[in-house]
């Protein structure tokens, strides 16, 4: 999957996760911190390729990491998400939450694109059932479709009573910000692939 499809579809997982928590008694946060947290996390894993989004932006980073991890190597296993993920327990459980949650939704959609991935080394555990390949039409339709689930969650939210959690103007324009540029950026990168 193309790095838009990642960041929608790693909010959506946290939107919806928040939802679900709020009905048995917790409050997730979501504020700008949080979903640019997610929505990083959602992308960090294809660093590890130097073709991906992130790879171009640190180009010398992923060619290193490709060369001695592995494309889809060990950036790409639960161990990766855990290791990432625990140095924000530092700053809050929630942050450290977000980036968890995005991380391994990364995971779990390559999972769904040709090679697969083994997510549990050293053990020889595949993960995944390789339904489409990288950038395309589907690329775009799913991230269309996150993008879509995660307005439905966060209409929800609002609606309810912890619609003093998102208040804050920086997390609207962050959102604002998601919505208008990620579906472009979803076409622009599938358009050139095909």
């Amino acid at each position: 999957m193309n790095g838009g499809t990642h960041v929608a579809i790693a909010n959506l997982a946290y939107l919806a996760l928040g939802l679900v928590t709020q009905t048995q008694g917790w409050s997730l946060p979501v504020d700008w911190s949080h979903l640019a947290a997610v929505s990083v996390a959602g992308v960090l894993a294809d660093i590890d390729c130097p073709t991906s989004w992130l790879g171009l932006q640190v180009p010398l980073l992923g060619r290193l990491l490709e060369r001695n991890l592995g494309r889809r190597g060990w950036m790409h296993t639960f161990w990766a998400a855990l290791l990432v993920s625990v140095p924000w327990l530092g700053a809050s459980w929630s942050l450290a939450l977000a980036v968890f949650v995005g991380y391994t939704s990364h995971l779990a959609c390559d999972g769904f694109t040709w090679p697969g991935l083994r997510p549990w080394p050293p053990f020889p555990l595949p993960f995944g059932v390789v339904l489409f390949r990288n950038g395309g039409f589907w690329d775009v339709v799913i991230g269309m479709v996150a993008i879509i689930g995660s307005w439905i969650c966060l209409v929800h939210r609002v609606g309810s009573a912890a619609a003093r959690a998102i208040e804050d103007p920086l997390t609207w324009g962050l959102i604002l910000l998601l919505v208008a540029l990620l579906p472009g950026w979803l076409l622009s990168t599938t358009i050139r692939r095909i």
